[in-house]
């Protein structure tokens, strides 16, 4: 290759490496340009529940107020999110919390000090929720802007506040979970109902300061905050359930992306019972789920079609230690460990790490392999290339089976034939023996012990010939 042809390929090799960069831009710049529009659908859809809500307020009586005041902190928040303005929070509270309670309470803070309502009112508020935070509670319309901002990385608290971004109960396809299965209605002095999301709530799902909090949280979530859990629900809850939990299995997530950052020997990010907590419970729910769902069928409507919150208490108490897993409290569970994790980043301090090869940890490899496991086993109501593959080699096991079994089948007259010369070989060759051992006795007599000789061998060789004849003849 003489020189000129050398640059010439050369030429043509950095022209394909701009041309794969400028994409790999343009990929990006597509990716970012989706998250800003998803954000602003999102944000329009809550403005629009905002007003919503802020019409009967403008038409009822004063005793509103709090109500007033939650939609004008939403007001407040959905600005900055348009302006793209960071909001930047101070630590205002005495009691102790965990960390995204500690923020989102500062948050909320900082809301009603930017509210242009009735002062003294929200002054009081203020108050109310320094002394006692576990006080505050949240409308929907805010609990959801609130989520976004922190999405949106538009609130610095300090180091960590950037990990809230993928924190399970701020996610997008988590959010709405959370408040639908949490909120509870306020009355209030009007007669006015409200769905509200309190800190109460959370901090118990948290804590789990009571040991039926998950089972009543995983209850509601299933019956839709009905009184009676029919067969019917059940299922389609379940279903829908298990896609939420895959998805967030298989996408990026707080703990995976903290794994990812984490190298054993010198990160402080790395907490080993966390990330093993983690492994077993994505690895259960991989492995039991489709399993779990039989099972908990059978034993939930055997008697009926619908149950109440104390026959479901009793039997998932029942179904877990049975089956030595817990699949329905795994949402409550992660909440948790993601909230003990993010404590726990804040207690040891941030030293973070480059991302590292898969090769080069463990938790980061076994995790890859779980997410590649479907949690359908091979069951006909997936189609991925997992289960498909799974049916396959089932099919051909079942195949080989019904080959194997045809084969014994016929085999079988031919077995039976084959005992019955086995048994009439040895009657006869028991006989033979009695013969012989009569007349070597018949010889041994005095007067005959001369003719022994003569007689012996030519007795002794018709008796074996005779063996012979009897065995081809069978």
């Amino acid at each position: 290759m003489n020189h000129i042809q050398q640059v010439f390929i050369q030429s043509i090799m950095k022209q394909q490496q701009q041309e794969k960069q400028q994409q790999v831009k343009q990929e990006e710049n597509g990716q970012k340009q989706n998250i800003q529009y998803l954000q602003k659908q999102q944000l329009l859809t809550i403005i629009q529940k905002c007003q919503q809500q802020q019409q009967p307020i403008q038409q009822a009586s004063k005793c509103l107020t709090l109500i007033e005041v939650q939609n004008q902190i939403t007001s407040y928040f959905q600005q900055m999110i348009l302006q793209k303005q960071i909001i930047n929070i101070n630590n205002v509270l005495d009691q102790q919390l965990p960390y995204f309670l500690r923020v989102m309470g500062n948050l909320i803070i900082n809301g009603l000090e930017n509210c242009q309502g009735d002062k003294e009112i929200v002054q009081e508020i203020i108050s109310q929720y320094k002394s006692n935070p576990l006080k505050i509670t949240m409308s929907c319309s805010l609990f959801q802007t609130i989520g976004l901002l922190f999405r949106s990385q538009l609130v610095y608290y300090d180091q960590c506040t950037k990990y809230l971004v993928n924190f399970l109960l701020f996610r997008d396809d988590f959010c709405d979970i959370f408040f639908n299965t949490l909120y509870i209605y306020q009355i209030t002095h009007g007669q006015t109902f409200s769905q509200q999301i309190g800190f109460t709530q959370i901090h118990q799902m948290i804590k789990k300061t009571q040991d039926d909090v998950w089972t009543a949280f995983i209850f509601k979530m299933m019956s839709q905050q009905q009184q009676k859990m029919t067969k019917d629900i059940f299922l389609l809850q379940f279903n829908q359930y298990t896609v939420s939990m895959n998805n967030f299995f298989t996408k990026s997530n707080l703990i995976m992306d903290l794994v990812a950052q984490s190298v054993k020997q010198t990160s402080k990010l790395h907490n080993d019972e966390i990330f093993q907590e983690y492994l077993l419970i994505m690895g259960s729910f991989k492995a039991t789920t489709q399993d779990f769902l039989k099972k908990a069928t059978q034993v939930f409507f055997e008697e009926s079609n619908d149950l109440d919150l104390l026959q479901f208490s009793n039997n998932i108490i029942k179904i877990h230690k049975q089956m030595n897993c817990q699949i329905l409290f795994i949402l409550p569970m992660l909440l948790q460990l993601e909230s003990q994790y993010l404590d726990h980043l804040i207690q040891n301090g941030i030293q973070e790490q480059q991302p590292v090869k898969n090769s080069s940890n463990y938790y980061l490899k076994m995790i890859e392999k779980l997410k590649n496991k479907c949690v359908y086993n091979g069951e006909e109501e997936c189609n991925c290339k997992k289960c498909l593959c799974i049916r396959r080699n089932r099919n051909s096991a079942k195949e080989s089976q019904k080959k194997k079994r045809e084969a014994l089948e016929k085999i079988g007259p031919l077995q039976d034939e084959y005992d019955k010369i086995q048994k009439k070989v040895q009657s006869l060759e028991k006989e033979n023996q009695v013969i012989t051992t009569l007349l070597l006795d018949v010889f041994k007599h005095p007067s005959l012990e001369q003719l022994a000789s003569q007689f012996i061998e030519p007795l002794t060789k018709i008796i074996s010939d005779q063996e012979f004849y009897n065995i081809d003849e069978c």
